[in-house]
């Protein structure tokens, strides 16, 4: 019971994520003007981290309440990359877009900056995601 529960909750956190970079992103990018794909990625992403930080947290409670040092490692990281994007980067982003302020070219470098930040800690989610499901199906 366990160790299918964990299955479980990993499997859910991995697969949706997935369908959000497989699914969501490549329509969103390809059928929406500048402006409505920034109104739409401003509502989308919000939701995005809460539901990831949700269901992550459920994870890493479960884990707690089975002892499983693992898996509360691993959902603690999870848990906290989607606080992480929620919380610091992705407002950041939203800045440095609105910013009338910033020169053009700096502009763009910082954007490109804490986006990659992004992207990099919702990959290695991901692949903790995998590392969850991988070690739990072996054991």
């Amino acid at each position: 019971m366990k160790v299918a529960m964990l299955i479980i909750l990993y499997s859910s956190l991995l697969s949706y994520m997935l369908f959000f970079i497989f699914c969501v992103m490549p329509v969103s990018n390809k059928i929406l003007d500048d402006k409505n794909k920034s109104i739409f990625l401003r509502k989308i992403f919000p939701r995005n981290f809460i539901f990831g930080g949700i269901l992550a947290s459920i994870t890493f409670i479960f884990s707690f309440i089975l002892k499983d040092h693992w898996s509360i490692i691993i959902s603690f990281i999870i848990a906290l990359g989607f606080i992480i994007n929620l919380l610091i980067i992705m407002p950041k982003i939203n800045s440095i877009s609105d910013s009338d302020n910033i020169e053009e070219k700096k502009k763009k470098k910082l954007f490109r900056n804490w986006h990659f930040s992004s992207v990099f800690i919702y990959l290695t989610q991901i692949i903790m995601a995998l590392i969850g499901i991988i070690f739990y199906v072996q054991i």
